[in-house]
């Protein structure tokens, strides 16, 4: 077996990934341990470009758990290939003489960071469309606060506070405001808007429990990270909507955010980025979420 731990403790304790990225470091890694076993591979030298032609095969033919059907999509097997790529990289500082096949890909395993919102027109049904109040405040507060899940996850119901703002103009505006544990262990604000503080009011006094989570599953515990994912899941299955990630509500808030010509570096603080240049990418969006929105609303109004 090939021994992952010198990696995984590094991604842990000097790149403070958080134990979500460490579990499914972990979990993409088992994997390939498990292929690599099949094929003799005992040791990172023997990982050649033939290795990962197989790998990527046998991926291709692996039971995707959301469909059922044979075959990954070709997302995840990037993700998994990434993950793989990172640790012989990781490796290679210590063996300058190892090679790195997967460096030398197409562009088609390569994983793609650029940000992936959801298109508005589809998002605004989607939602309207859910009838569970608490699936709906959780999927809007996501979507007001640019949280990532996990980090919605570990809220409590006294973890958002709501405030009354005076605007320039004399008005009163009703705001939330909270603060989680991001990654590397960063705590930092948030904030959601009066129309979500006002919704998540109404959502908790309709809870006979006393249970301090904020969302919490039919069984009476705190909802974990794949319960929501699984939720956002079921509600596409029922309005017959594409699968959409969770995580891609984030992207979808700051892109919004961007588009209102707000300051990168007030959104990189609002969205726990630790580099400027991971926030500067949705503001290349802000045209083409544009004409995604303007052909949404024209094919609405011909209809």
């Amino acid at each position: 077996m090939i021994n992952y731990e010198p990696f995984l403790k590094h991604q842990q304790t000097v790149r403070k990934c958080s134990p979500q990225t460490i579990r499914a470091y972990r979990n993409d890694l088992k994997l390939f341990d498990v292929f690599a076993a099949q094929q003799s591979v005992a040791n990172v030298g023997q990982i050649n470009h033939v290795i990962i032609r197989d790998y990527i095969e046998c991926l291709r033919q692996r039971t995707n758990r959301r469909t059922g059907k044979p075959g990954l999509a070709d997302s995840s097997i990037a993700r998994r290939l990434a993950a793989l790529s990172s640790f012989l990289e990781f490796t290679r500082v210590s063996e300058p003489d190892l090679r790195n096949p997967l460096k030398e890909l197409s562009g088609r395993w390569q994983k793609n960071n650029e940000p992936k919102p959801v298109e508005e027109y589809s998002l605004g049904l989607l939602l309207a469309s859910i009838p569970s109040e608490r699936d709906r405040v959780l999927f809007n507060l996501l979507l007001a606060s640019g949280l990532r899940v996990s980090e919605g996850q570990q809220l409590n119901r006294d973890s958002i506070n709501g405030t009354f703002e005076i605007q320039p103009d004399g008005e009163e505006r009703l705001m939330g405001c909270g603060e989680v544990v991001g990654k590397g262990g960063k705590k930092r604000k948030f904030y959601i808007d009066g129309q979500t503080v006002e919704a998540l009011v109404a959502y908790l006094e309709t809870r006979t429990d006393q249970h301090p989570a904020l969302f919490i599953s039919e069984r009476k515990q705190r909802m974990s990270v794949r319960a929501m994912q699984e939720r956002l899941d079921h509600w596409c299955k029922e309005v017959d909507f594409a699968h959409i990630n969770v995580h891609r509500l984030r992207h979808t808030y700051a892109t919004r955010l961007a588009n209102a010509h707000m300051n990168s570096m007030v959104l990189k603080d609002l969205m726990g980025h630790s580099s400027l240049t991971t926030t500067q990418r949705y503001f290349k969006l802000t045209d083409a979420t544009l004409a995604q929105g303007y052909f949404a609303a024209m094919e609405h109004l011909r209809k």
